[in-house]
């Protein structure tokens, strides 16, 4: 059955007529989150040549992921259609397609929609016919005059080639900077990484950018964030306003957090000792718990040893107050990644580290 011959909010129909196309790779629009060497034209968030100095297959599987890529640009355009090509469709069961896959976009500063396939009547992704590998989506865009517009790429997705339809004579202008233009690092595990969201601007991170109005990387690295000394290095090289520490899950035990946390922000520190450093622990408690504390006193650790040898930069978020608002059965899909609400108060139990970090 096709829902959207009972259920017109599932309709994804639009039109073509009218409407320029435009490569998001040309100016004026302005693309953030992504590394990007001379020459290169490609959806990714490390150089291609990082991957193998860590050997770690969970690096090389995810690094051209898409989470926290964002376009941005302005519009009178009263329409918008964003065209994708994707090399795969991320199949995630327990995460909602419009994560995993799709783009979304803020109006003004305000969640508008999510840019989606069609189903067909057999119950499967349509795709644009136009697009082989993708799909296409458009809207109409509510209120008159010039709108800044914000579109993040999916949490899950590769991605080959994005375009954005508007009407013709429209103006499309240059977004304006971030307040924080130099952007947040944030390194970490695949809550890092926006699972399970229901849509990429509900990940904490990208919720934490909008308040904020900085801009971000980031190096959320599904079941693979292990702490190789290579990354500490790598994000050290990098010109960032401040970096978060945010691996507590995918340390496979409380001896190998022992073992990593402290020595990879000495290592990170030893390089830049003017970047900030946000230290998060877990929120949830599918490790137990018990087992949870234990893990979250080995970051504190590494917190207070700093802060007793005289580093004044370094903050901790204690992730264990996230969810003591409502419950942890509330927040979270399966025990450990956050539903939307998981990652509302993830980013709510941050906000006043943030604060303190951009006063």
């Amino acid at each position: 059955m096709d829902i959207a011959k009972i259920d017109k909010n599932f309709e994804n129909t639009f039109s073509y007529e009218g409407m320029k196309i435009y490569n998001v790779n040309d100016e004026p629009f302005k693309l953030y989150g992504l590394c990007r060497e001379e020459g290169e034209q490609d959806f990714k968030r490390l150089p291609h040549s990082f991957p193998p100095k860590v050997d770690n297959p969970v690096v090389t599987a995810v690094y051209k992921k898409t989470a926290g890529l964002r376009v941005r640009f302005k519009t009178d355009s009263a329409r918008i259609i964003l065209k994708c090509v994707l090399p795969e469709k991320a199949n995630i069961p327990h995460m909602a397609i419009t994560g995993s896959s799709c783009f979304d976009i803020y109006v003004d500063g305000k969640y508008f929609n999510v840019f989606r396939p069609g189903i067909d009547a057999n119950g499967k992704y349509s795709e644009d016919k136009n697009m082989d590998g993708g799909y296409a989506s458009g809207y109409s865009l509510k209120g008159e005059g010039v709108k800044d517009i914000l579109i993040h790429f999916p949490l899950y997705n590769e991605v080959s080639d994005v375009f954005i339809g508007l009407e013709e004579g429209a103006q499309v202008l240059p977004a304006e900077d971030y307040k924080y233009e130099k952007p947040v690092l944030f390194y970490g595990s695949s809550i890092t990484q926006g699972a399970c969201a229901s849509h990429p601007g509900n990940s904490y991170i990208a919720m934490l950018a909008r308040k904020f109005d900085f801009n971000f990387i980031n190096l959320g690295f599904s079941g693979g964030c292990r702490a190789e000394l290579e990354f500490a290095h790598y994000i050290a090289s990098l010109d960032i306003s401040a970096f978060v520490l945010d691996y507590d899950h995918n340390a496979p035990s409380l001896a190998d957090l022992e073992a990593t946390h402290e020595r990879f922000y000495k290592e990170f520190r030893k390089l830049r000792p003017d970047v900030p450093v946000i230290m998060i622990s877990a929120s949830d408690h599918c490790s137990g718990l018990e087992s949870r504390m234990k893990r979250r006193e080995v970051i504190k650790k590494t917190y207070e040893n700093a802060l007793a040898a005289g580093d004044q930069n370094v903050y901790f978020v204690d992730g264990l107050k996230a969810y003591e608002e409502v419950g942890v059965e509330f927040c979270v899909v399966d025990n450990a990644h956050p539903n939307d609400l998981g990652f509302y108060l993830i980013y709510k139990n941050a906000i006043p580290t943030f604060e303190k970090v951009f006063k």
